[in-house]
């Protein structure tokens, strides 16, 4: 990080306690203001206008004087110029230069009026006393007449050789610097408030510091702040006037009479000769005061800095590319962040790749610019040791990235458009999976950042799709570069299929034994591999040509699969279960009825029936509408749930156990159907308890699943669960299991999923039998579980 930091000349000399502070540049320790304002005589009393314009002050004993180079003093001024400098300093006119000791004490808050020595006839031409005047500024050049204030007993008072005085900018309070003594010279302060315009009360001594707590000599010059709170003087110890500094002494109390112990100002103003004369301008901003240390002649007048107005840095430059130092106008969506943050006032063209900015003083700053794919280069500034407005140049670099982002898609060649992300599409680098590249989970758009200066080929990779590889070439980038590519991928042209050779009637596998192979258009394909357990094959065929598929198997006869891949274009996984039809010598011959439940009577003609065995729909069941009928040859040596599927009827489940079916019997068996309609009931057979619990057995959970299938296939149907008892044994304790048992049944239900508000429970004891309770066969048909439609 490329670090600058203002370097001044440090000194250890500090300015105006408590107002001052201690800083370390040349506008805070003292300025001559030079041979344009200080000459070979004595210059005095400087008085800054209100606009900091015009400085006025007392030339002494100089020739140009009104009345000449003997014991005279002037009132001359100096104007600042556009540059900072002073010009060549003039004398005031002699409407304001009317008698010998001349002098403007203070500047009003008018910005025009001033307060002057001396009490003057009414024309303004003749001085006539020891006092003050009023004088007001006409234009540039031109000067009212004076207009004399009256103070009380001022003139009885004022009995010494010289005297000066101080009037706050609004008029309120005159500080007078004064001896009663006749042709004394040891002067004390004293102060006087306005009583009514240019009327002021009798002058009341001031204690404390203008007195002197260190015994001093004479106290002169008074400087009041504009808080009225700090009396700046000037006083000298013994009876040498050669040697005055200037001190300070802050308000005691509400009177202005009483103030604390003074206070010398630091050495940076006072030296070991004489100072005096200190007065600031109207922001408090700069002092003025004089002294006859390193001057040209006599005294001469100084300024020291109190405090910046301005307290900030302009700091300005250009924003540039660190390679090549060239502009950046080129790339213009940067930002420049001061500490980390945007910064209120910062202004930058980007037209000519420049900034400005003012930075507040005694802080540090960190400047970075920051725009997508650049590298900023942070930059510190350290105003922690500045006190002075400056202006100073500084550029902000960039510094590219030494990559290439490459972003894309993996597209189908055929349809031209993106890969689905279902098929995982993915991309290679230089033949390569790389943590580099990046994708989007949503579009399935990719990107990759790569360091410049190499080659890379990238290809897309889908399974049964053949890539077309693309090159970027970036070897000769120098900065940061983005490429847009496409990588194209064509299918394979052929077809997946993947199934199972199964027996159409069990739909179970044709396993190793029965040494089953796949034929394609009536010749065995002996390559293609069918698992010995569980008959899992997968075959891939040219698609755009239809096939007849087939299973030669011992003990079976083959039977035809046609499959059509006429229509298919590209590659494609298909699921295609291939079937078989076993031989009757291990047949059992399954027939009956389907009986419509509501009417008792065969299912009406019509509808469309067929027939799941273990939950897969056998194509072995033959079924006519006519009569309701069906057959259905299964294998022996196995146990089946056995379904009919019948549309928006509920298709009751039964168990059909052949493990010990002898071969080509036949067993007739019918199954039962209800139709969807509310306050139709369903007995739930095979439902079977812990004696005398609700606790359901396992061997029960064939059927309630059977009954979730149903909930599942129609979910808008709800149903009531109600359970039956025989009579035997208390009402109480029957209303009791019934409801229990009814209630595990339900809980069973919505515990696999299906929604509770759909399934409600109640126990009805023996209040609705099916059959007399007077046998044991008519109890046993009371003891059940059913459920009611209650809606659809």
């Amino acid at each position: 990080m490329k670090k600058i930091k203002f370097l001044f000349v440090h000194t250890a000399a500090a300015l105006l306690t408590s107002v001052f502070g201690t800083y370390a540049q040349t506008s805070f320790n003292p300025t001559n203001l030079g041979k344009a304002i200080n000459s070979e005589y004595s210059e005095i009393n400087p008085v800054i206008s209100r606009d900091g314009k015009t400085l006025f002050f007392n030339r002494v004993n100089h020739p140009e004087n009104h009345l000449g180079a003997d014991n005279t003093q002037d009132i001359w001024y100096s104007k600042l110029q556009d540059d900072g400098t002073w010009s060549e300093a003039g004398r005031l006119p002699n409407t304001v230069n009317i008698g010998r000791f001349n002098a403007i004490l203070a500047a009003l808050d008018d910005g025009n009026s001033y307060l002057i020595l001396g009490r003057f006839n009414k024309r303004g031409t003749r001085w006539i006393t020891n006092g003050f005047s009023i004088i007001q500024q006409t234009g540039d050049y031109g000067w009212s007449t004076p207009i004399p204030i009256k103070v009380r007993r001022y003139a009885k008072k004022s009995l010494g050789r010289v005297s000066s005085a101080y009037m706050t900018p609004d008029r309120q309070l005159l500080i007078l610097s004064f001896t009663p003594k006749p042709n004394g010279q040891r002067l004390s302060l004293y102060i006087s408030e306005q009583k009514k315009e240019n009327v002021y009360s009798k002058p009341k001594i001031m204690k404390g510091g203008p007195r002197g707590a260190e015994k001093m000599n004479s106290v002169e010059s008074p400087y009041l702040t504009l808080d009225k709170n700090r009396l700046y003087f000037s006083a000298s110890k013994g009876r040498d006037r050669n040697n005055f500094d200037i001190y300070y002494a802050d308000r005691a109390d509400e009177t202005y009479r009483n103030w604390s112990a003074p206070v010398k100002v630091t050495d940076t103003i006072n030296t070991p000769n004489w100072d005096s004369y200190l007065k600031m301008n109207a922001k408090e901003s700069w002092a003025y005061f004089c002294s006859i240390s390193n001057s040209y002649g006599k005294s001469d007048i100084f300024r020291v800095k109190i405090f910046e107005e301005f307290p900030f840095v302009r700091l300005s430059g250009l924003i540039l590319n660190q390679a090549d130092q060239t502009l950046m106008t080129d790339e213009t969506s940067y930002d420049i962040l001061v500490n980390g943050e945007p910064f209120p006032g910062f202004t930058i063209d980007k037209v000519s790749a420049s900034y400005e900015v003012l930075l507040p003083l005694g802080r540090s700053y960190t400047l970075l610019p920051q725009m997508e794919n650049w590298n900023g280069i942070s930059t510190d500034i350290d105003l922690t040791g500045v006190r002075e407005y400056t202006e100073t140049k500084q550029n902000l670099y960039f510094s590219a990235i030494p990559f290439v982002l490459v972003k894309g898609r993996v597209v189908d060649t055929r349809t031209q458009a993106p890969i689905p992300l279902s098929w995982n599409p993915r991309v290679t680098i230089n033949g390569e999976f790389s943590d580099s590249v990046k994708y989007d989970q949503f579009s399935g758009a990719f990107q990759a950042l790569l360091s410049l200066g190499e080659s890379y080929t990238f290809a897309g990779k889908v399974d049964n799709f053949v890539a077309t590889p693309q090159v970027i070439d970036v070897t000769e980038e120098t900065s940061y570069v983005e490429k847009e590519i496409t990588l194209y991928v064509t299918s394979v042209p052929w077809v997946e299929l993947k199934g199972q050779v199964l027996d159409n009637s069990s739909l179970t596998p044709i396993t190793n034994e029965f040494q089953p192979k796949i034929m394609i258009n009536g010749e065995v394909a002996d390559s293609i591999y069918i698992d010995p357990v569980n008959g899992n094959y997968t075959l891939r065929l040219p698609f755009g040509v239809n096939y007849i598929l087939g299973v030669n198997a011992k003990n079976f006869k083959t039977l035809d699969n046609k499959v059509d891949l006429t229509s298919f274009v590209e590659f494609v996984s298909l699921k295609q279960n291939l079937f078989a039809e076993r031989e009757d010598a291990n047949m059992v011959t399954l027939s009956g009825k389907i009986i419509n439940t509501k009417t008792g009577k065969q299912l009406e003609e019509g509808y469309e029936v067929k027939m799941r065995v273990n939950k897969i729909e056998t194509p072995a069941f033959i079924y006519d509408s006519k009569n309701a009928s069906y057959t259905l040859k299964l294998p022996v040596g196995f146990n089946y749930d056995l379904t009919p599927s019948v549309i928006n009827f509920y298709n009751r489940f039964e168990p059909v156990d052949l493990t010990h079916a002898a071969p080509m019997s036949s067993i007739v068996r019918n199954f039962y159907v209800t139709p969807i309609e509310v306050g139709q009931s369903v007995d739930i057979e095979n439902i079977y308890f812990e004696t005398g619990k609700a606790t359901l057995k396992p061997e029960s959970f064939r059927s309630l699943n059977a009954l979730i299938e149903f909930l599942n296939e129609y979910p808008n149907v709800r149903v009531e669960i109600g359970g039956h008892t025989d009579n035997v044994g208390s009402a109480e304790v029957n209303q009791r299991i019934s409801n229990e048992r009814a209630l595990s049944v339900a809980e069973y239900v919505t515990t696999h999923g299906v929604p509770a508000h759909r399934v409600v429970s109640k126990g009805y004891g023996f209040d609705k039998p099916k059959a007399s309770n007077r046998t044991a066969e008519g109890r046993a048909q009371n003891r059940r579980v059913d459920f009611t439609i209650t809606g659809i």
